[in-house]
């Protein structure tokens, strides 16, 4: 894949990128044509095809881009987190993230995870090690939380991350469906409730989210 060799030339690259990641977002992937793409970030066909040879390399990237945006954020935030109280900062901040892109479209990672998973194996393969990083940052934090005697020593850090990350997406898909955040914050809850379920004896579990 040619990389852009002057700054304009980056710019239409990563245009065409993000307009992409919006619209499979917003649409779907299927749903959303090349044509569709640069309409809507002004560019030609000959720009796109210079950086881009197919819409499955576009796609390919945009599964990169997305993984980078949503997980990002998100390691540096669990990075930190050996706490409950920072535990349930967490779910806070993806409540707040998904209301914050009017709840559409679901999880950026999860939902091109459900429309690609059965149809291309290079792209399966590419959602399956972001949510593999995805769930290593979240059982990194268990394993903290674990070490800090918040959690018991029997308590099994990347079962833990599993649960969790399953929880997480169906708390997406609640609130992307019913157009409301309240169904993921009621997900959370019980995840939270789960995890102190494992909590070390005499430890605080901080605060319960407000319903």
């Amino acid at each position: 894949m040619a990389e852009p060799r002057t700054e304009r030339g980056r710019e239409t690259r990563e245009k065409i990128l993000v307009t992409a990641a919006r619209l499979f977002h917003e649409r779907g992937v299927s749903a959303t044509s090349v044509e569709q793409v640069l309409a809507a970030a002004g560019a030609g066909k000959s720009q796109f095809y210079r950086y881009f040879p197919s819409k499955a390399d576009l796609v390919s990237e945009v599964i990169r881009y997305q993984s980078d945006q949503h997980l990002g954020w998100q390691k540096a935030l669990l990075a930190q987190l050996d706490s409950w109280e920072g535990l349930e900062d967490y779910f806070d901040a993806l409540v707040a993230g998904h209301a914050e892109r009017g709840l559409l479209g679901g999880c950026p990672i999860g939902s091109l995870a459900a429309e690609l998973a059965d149809q291309n194996e290079a792209h399966r393969s590419e959602l399956a090690e972001a949510f593999s990083l995805w769930e290593a940052s979240i059982e990194q934090a268990m394993a903290r939380m674990r070490a800090a005697d918040r959690l018991r020593p029997d308590a099994d850090p990347s079962r833990l991350a599993t649960t969790t990350l399953a929880g997480i997406q169906g708390g997406y898909l609640l609130a992307t469906l019913t157009k409301d955040a309240r169904p993921m914050r009621d997900t959370f809850e019980e995840i939270l409730a789960y995890l102190q379920s494992f909590a070390a004896p005499g430890m605080g579990q901080g605060r319960r989210p407000e319903r």
